[in-house]
């Protein structure tokens, strides 16, 4: 009096799956175009002539990484600098010591005022006015994505016609 022991969808799954993976595997395989091999030689010879410049920062020389990295860190200084003269009263070591040191008090600062703030439009904004933001801010993030999405689909369909 056995009764027939039901395949659960699992079973079933992995049935078709091996199944469809024999019969994909039996499938002769689709010849590359005659045109393939020559295009990908064209440019693979076509960014070897890339001169160092034009490449990836990776295939730059070191000395002239090495360069760019001092650059850059010097610009970064100089902003740096720059704006620390703009935001004190009178130029000069001590005060630049001293704003370095009262740094941490203007972030505090800043934080607590945010928190205000924000706590302040909690209170004063009724909560359906936040979620309309929310649905707003969602729905315009999602026909951005749309907009992406159908850009890149127009640009990979004509790179694909030439």
């Amino acid at each position: 009096m056995n009764a027939p022991r039901r395949r659960s969808a699992h079973d079933v799954g992995e049935a078709l799956e091996r199944r469809l993976a024999s019969l994909l595997r039996e499938l002769p395989l689709r010849p590359a175009p005659r045109t393939l091999q020559a295009r990908v030689l064209a440019e693979l010879a076509r960014r070897a002539a890339l001169p160092w410049w034009q490449r990836s920062f990776r295939h730059w020389p070191v000395p002239v990484r090495a360069a760019f990295v001092a650059v850059c860190a010097a610009l970064i200084g100089l902003t740096l600098l720059a704006g620390t003269r703009l935001l004190l009263p009178a130029p000069g070591i001590a005060a630049t010591g001293a704003w370095a040191l009262s740094w941490a008090g203007h972030l505090q600062a800043l934080g607590r005022a945010s928190t205000d703030l924000a706590a302040s439009l909690g209170r004063a904004l009724p909560l359906t006015w936040l979620y309309g933001a929310l649905g707003l801010a969602l729905g315009l993030y999602a026909v951005l994505f749309m907009l992406g999405a159908t850009a890149y689909r127009m640009l990979r369909l004509r790179e694909n016609r030439s």
